[in-house]
């Protein structure tokens, strides 16, 4: 789930593509949704967790009104209106859901979330199917998370991610749990990962940086060998660990260090994200920055100036190497405050091919309210928020994207 963030959180949107900034100015215009839902009338509320199915076709999201009820509600996108096509309650009024993962048609959902209304409480997932009965619940977890869709085992995961900080300096124990994704099931045994105060593992000698790709990569740092005819240290080696097994899948020499102590700034702000999107060193723009620290100048489709720099929208998808993000023209921007006259608000919503080194601007909406967003497959979902509420909204919006 996708959130507008607050004032204080300073993230910025990416585009790669080499857009005629003035032409997409004039030519950009808000797509119309295909289709809405919204709840029946005095009968609750929209949360902010959502999920689609990937390939875009089945939407599920809750429905509340913070008290008495609680309910799961599975949507077929296929036909307009969109189809109701289950509907039950949640056991637990109290439950917070965080994420949602649609199974295939008919075999139900994967809800995760915390049992009651405390955001310092651990997470649980927990297995329905498509009549609403439950089944399986793992945890507790820091975190849970899917791996990139890369044609592997791993695809098929859910892994669980816990983390128990020690007493001194960086010590901390990392615990990686697979579960199958359908199921709920033991898919392997829990790694655990044990740092001293310098962050370090015994076995193998590397420097933890951190975790990526749905928790199963573990990306760290080897201390450059000693050359005693230059008396000299080489520089580091990074190194790439299956978080599942233990086993170094890569290791090579650290080209960029400056880029490669970014990068590991940026994961312990971020932790679990394969890439990243930061402002360039004089904040006239971003840069695109990989698993591996390799950043690229991006251009974004309108001027920057335009954008509000504090309303990045992103995720990561399931596909591996795509970032789907979006970012809010700010209509009292320089060029509107120069011209007397404020912009429309619209969400600028793109596709960003990181390993092509492309983007696509997908669509742009009219958002007069806060907004959340959730995109798969070719469809793109937005819950208007409420702007006098912490969460929730009364209105889905389904677009076709570009």
């Amino acid at each position: 789930m996708i959130r507008r963030l607050p004032a204080t959180a300073v993230f910025i949107a990416v585009a790669a593509q080499a857009l005629s900034a003035g032409a997409e100015k004039t030519t950009a215009k808000a797509i119309e949704p295909t289709q809405t839902i919204k709840p029946p009338e005095g009968e609750g509320y929209f949360d902010e967790t959502f999920g689609l199915a990937d390939d875009g076709k089945r939407l599920a999201v809750v429905r509340s009104d913070g008290a008495t009820f609680a309910k799961i509600e599975i949507y077929d996108l296929e036909v307009t209106p969109p189809k109701l096509s289950s509907s039950f309650d949640l056991p637990n009024k109290q439950l917070v859901a965080s994420r949602i993962e649609l199974l295939p048609a008919g075999k139900g959902l994967v809800l995760i979330g915390r049992e009651r209304p405390d955001d310092a409480a651990p997470l649980y997932a927990f297995l329905f199917d498509a009549a609403g009965k439950p089944g399986a619940k793992v945890g507790p977890a820091t975190v849970f998370s899917r791996p990139p869709a890369d044609g592997t085992a791993r695809a098929g995961l859910l892994v669980g991610f816990d983390r128990k900080l020690g007493a001194h300096g960086a010590e901390a124990t990392y615990t990686v749990t697979p579960f199958h994704l359908d199921t709920l099931g033991p898919a392997g045994k829990t790694h655990a990962y044990h740092t001293d105060a310098t962050g370090g593992l015994k076995s193998p000698p590397v420097r933890v940086v951190g975790f990526y790709d749905g928790y199963t990569r573990l990306l760290a740092e080897r201390l450059g060998a000693y050359d005693k005819a230059a008396d000299v240290r080489k520089p580091p080696r990074q190194v790439v660990i299956d978080a599942l097994s233990g086993k170094i899948l890569d290791e090579k020499e650290i080209s960029d260090v400056v880029g490669w102590a970014v990068t590991g700034q940026l994961r312990r702000d971020r932790p679990g994200q394969a890439l990243f999107v930061d402002l360039n060193q004089d904040g006239s723009g971003v840069d695109v920055i990989d698993a591996m620290g390799k950043k690229q100048s991006a251009t974004l489709a309108v001027p920057f100036r335009l954008y509000d720099p504090k309303t990045l929208l992103t995720e990561e998808v399931t596909v591996p190497g795509l970032l789907t993000f979006g970012i809010a023209v700010d209509p009292l921007n320089v060029d509107a405050i120069k011209r007397k006259k404020a912009d429309l608000p619209v969400l600028d919503v793109y596709s960003a091919d990181v390993a092509q080194g492309t983007v696509k601007l997908r669509g742009r909406v009219f958002t007069p309210r806060p907004v959340t967003f959730r995109t798969r497959g070719d469809k793109l979902v937005v819950l208007k928020r409420f702007k006098s509420f912490a969460r929730g909204g009364d209105e889905l919006q389904i677009f076709d994207l570009r």
